[in-house]
Formats: structure tokens, sequence, C-alpha cells
């Protein structure tokens, strides 16, 4: 069980859930001015940033397994956050590079160029995250569910929020750095309290 003095790194993973979803419905306005937005263009936009969140979960649960400092948690929040920030300035690339591949490798491209990286990183800390929480086995399970239903729950909150909110009201850009802020500053929020529950070191 979760220890309810967690409240910062659950805010964390809420919020990396939420970002994760929210850069998928964000992925076809981006890419729609270069490559359209046809099925081919949608299975890029959903496909690539499932691809990141398979090597996220796998660079996440390699580095839970050496290293257990909540600094891990704070770089891989901070790195995902500076690359969302650079989406707006990264897409100008789609102009040079759409013109001369068809409009489905065009997309794959720039769903790579864009979201995987930043998928990646947030997915490894949501597993990251499940590692150093769990400090008996008997507790795997339950930790294992709470964690990812939070993170699921975010997402689920990322998908409708963007659609319904964001986007009418806010540019992409303007999206984007909002989103950046937030998990930048939820992470730096989260490694300066003093006594982070549950979060062990390699000195313990």
């Amino acid at each position: 069980m979760l220890h309810e003095r967690s409240a910062e790194t659950k805010a964390l993973l809420f919020i990396s859930g939420f970002a994760i979803l929210s850069l998928e419905i964000l992925g076809i306005r981006i890419l729609a001015p270069y490559v359209g937005s046809t099925v081919p263009v949608w299975a890029a936009v959903v496909g690539i940033p499932l691809l990141g969140s398979a090597v996220g979960y796998y660079v996440g649960g390699v580095l839970a397994d050496r290293i257990q400092k909540r600094e891990v948690l704070l770089w891989l929040a901070v790195a995902a956050s500076a690359y969302i920030a650079l989406i707006p300035i990264l897409r100008e690339v789609m102009s040079v590079v759409a013109p001369h591949v068809s409009y489905g490798i065009g997309a794959i491209i720039g769903a790579s160029l864009l979201f995987l990286t930043p998928v990646a990183l947030l997915s490894a800390l949501t597993v990251y995250v499940i590692r150093v929480f769990v400090n008996s086995i008997d507790s795997i399970g339950q930790t294992h569910g709470d964690l990812y239903a939070l993170t699921t729950i975010g997402s689920v909150v990322g998908v409708f929020g963007t659609s319904y909110i964001l986007i009418p009201f806010f540019t992409v850009p303007h999206i984007l750095y909002a989103l950046s802020a937030i998990i930048v500053f939820s992470s730096l929020h989260m490694y300066l309290t003093p006594h982070l529950a549950g979060l062990r070191t390699n000195a313990d």
C-alpha cells in the first residue's frame, strides 16, 4: 500500500498519464498540416507513443533495479518536460521532410521525432516509481495496481480534457508549454519534499 504522505509522487504520476495521452491527442493537430489526418497518420500517432511506452517501461525497470533514488525521478521528469517544450520548434523539421516522403512515412518520422522520447521518459518514470515504492513482496500487486490505475486515470482525463477543453480554447504551443511547466514544477516539488515517504535510496 502507498503511504498517504506520497501525495507528491501520486500527483506526478497522474500528471504523467495526463501528458502522455494529451500528446497523442495533440499529435494529430501537430502533424496534420504536414501529412494530413488519414488513417495511416492516426496509426503513427497512436503506434509510435505505444512504442515509446514499451521502451520507457523497459528502461525504467532497469534503472529502478540498479538505482533507487528520488533524483532519478527528478531527472526523468525534467528531461520529459524539456523535450515537450521543444516540440513547437522540432515540428518545423516536418516542413523539410514531408515534401519528400509519403504521408504515411512522414507521419512515422514526425511521430518518432516529436513523441517517442517524451513518452518513453514519462513511461520510465511510472515504472521507476512502482519499483521504489515496493517495500515488501506481499504488497507488490496492490502497489502496482494502485499506481497504474492512478496513471491511467490521468490518461483518461488527458484525453477528454485536451479534446474538450484545452484544444478549443488554447493554441497547441501554449498547451505544450503548460504541460512542460506542470511536469517540471511537480517534480521539483516532489524532490524538495524533505521526507518523501516510501522512496528508498541505495544507502538504505
